[in-house]
C-alpha cells in the first residue's frame, strides 16, 4: 500500500511539475493552548474552559518564492481557532502578502501593529492573555492608541543594523464620511517603532495613532520598554502613554509593567509581572494594577504545561476584568491551568 502511495505521489510530481515546485516551500504551522480556570470578580464567578492563554491558538500557513536576485515574494494567511468551541473566525490574525530583500520588507494586508512590535514582547509573562502585567491594552475612560492588529495596512520592516531595526506601518481605514464635506476616514493612522538587539539587552521605543472614529476623534499610544537577561534571571519594564482628543473626549491614561522571567530548573520557568493604569482628565478615571504569577513546564521543545494566578485591583470607577466584568471597584482574580502543543 506504502509502495503504490509513493508511486502515485511521483506519478503527481512528474505530471504538474511547477505546482509540486511551488508548494514545496509552504509551511503549514499551527498552535493549540488550552486550559481549565477559577474566575471571582466582586460578587461574579465562572468556572469553565479557555483558549488561547500563553499565545493565541491558530492554525496558518506561510511561504517564499525566490524571484531571484536576492528578492523573494512572500506570504502569511494566519486563522484563530478557538479550542474550547472548535470554531475559528477565519484568518483575523494575520493575512498579507510582500517581497523581502536586501532593502527589509514590504507587506500589505493585516497584520501586527508596530506598537506590539515594541511593547508585548517586554512584558515578563510572554503577553499572556489574562496577565496583570497587560493592563496597557485595557480600555476605560481614555481611548487608546494601542492595537494589536490593524486592516489594511502597508508595513516596512527594516534590515538588522548593527542590532537597530524598524517597524513602520500605515494602515488606510474604512472611508465613513457623514456628507459631502466629510471625507476623513475612520480607522486611518500610522505607527513607528525603533527596535534594538545586541546579547542580553533588548529595547523598543513606539508611536502609534489613529483616527477612532470619522468626526476626526483620535487615539494615541506612545510607549518605551527593555529587558536585559542576566542569565539566573531575565528582568522587563514597559512603559505607555494613551492619549485621546477630538470629538469623543479628551485625556490621557499612563501604565507600566514590571516583571522577570527565572528558570528553576532545566524544564521549568517562573514568570512574575506587575502592572499599573493610572488615567486624568476624564470625567470618570478608571484606575487599576495587578500582579501575576505564571510557571510554565516544558515537556518537550513544542509541549508546555502551565499554572497561573492574576489579580487585578480596580479603583474607584475602573471594573477591568478578564473574562467577567466586575462592578466598579470590585477586584478581579483567576486562577487557571492549561497546555500549549505548538507544530
Amino acid at each position: 500500500m506504502k509502495h503504490s502511495m509513493k508511486l502515485a505521489t511521483l506519478a503527481v510530481a512528474c505530471t504538474f511539475p511547477a505546482f509540486a515546485q511551488a508548494q514545496s516551500n509552504v509551511t503549514i504551522f499551527g498552535l493549540l493552548d488550552v486550559n481549565l480556570s477559577q474566575e471571582r470578580a466582586g460578587g461574579l464567578k465562572r468556572n469553565a474552559m479557555d483558549t488561547s492563554e500563553l499565545n493565541g491558538s491558530r492554525l496558518g500557513f506561510r511561504g517564499s518564492e525566490d524571484l531571484g536576485n536576492g528578492l523573494k515574494a512572500i506570504y502569511m494567511l494566519e486563522a484563530a481557532v478557538a479550542l474550547d468551541t472548535g470554531t475559528s473566525s477565519g484568518y483575523t490574525r494575520q493575512s498579507f502578502v510582500g517581497f523581502e530583500g536586501s532593502f527589509g520588507r514590504v507587506t500589505l494586508g493585516r497584520q501586527y501593529s508596530p506598537a506590539f512590535v515594541a511593547i508585548d514582547p517586554f512584558e515578563a509573562t510572554g503577553s499572556s492573555d489574562r496577565s496583570a502585567g497587560m493592563l496597557h491594552r485595557k480600555t476605560g475612560s481614555v481611548a487608546r492608541g494601542y492595537q494589536v492588529r490593524f486592516d489594511n495596512m502597508i508595513k516596512y520592516r527594516s534590515p538588522d543594523m548593527a542590532g537597530f531595526s524598524v517597524d513602520a506601518g500605515y494602515w488606510t481605514g474604512n472611508e465613513t464620511p457623514s456628507d459631502d464635506s466629510d471625507i476623513r476616514r475612520q480607522g486611518r493612522g500610522y505607527g513607528l517603532t525603533g527596535m534594538y538587539k545586541n546579547g542580553p539587552l533588548s529595547a523598543s521605543v513606539t508611536t502609534q495613532s489613529y483616527l477612532s472614529n470619522n468626526t476626526g476623534g483620535r487615539a494615541t499610544t506612545h510607549g518605551i520598554a527593555g529587558a536585559y537577561d542576566f542569565g539566573v534571571a531575565k528582568l522587563y519594564a514597559l512603559y505607555t502613554q494613551d492619549k485621546e482628543s477630538g470629538s469623543q473626549g479628551s485625556g490621557k491614561a499612563r501604565s507600566y509593567a514590571v516583571g522577570a522571567e527565572i528558570p528553576v530548573s532545566a524544564a521549568g520557568t517562573v514568570a512574575v509581572s506587575y502592572g499599573n493604569r493610572n488615567e486624568s482628565g476624564e470625567a470618570n478615571t478608571e484606575d487599576a494594577s495587578g500582579a501575576s504569577i505564571y510557571y510554565m513546564h516544558n515537556l518537550s521543545k513544542r509541549t508546555t504545561l502551565y499554572t497561573a494566578y492574576s489579580q487585578i485591583n480596580n479603583r474607584g470607577d475602573a471594573n477591568y476584568g478578564f473574562n467577567l466584568t466586575p462592578e466598579a471597584g470590585d477586584n478581579a482574580k483567576v486562577i487557571m491551568a492549561g497546555v500549549r502543543h505548538r507544530f
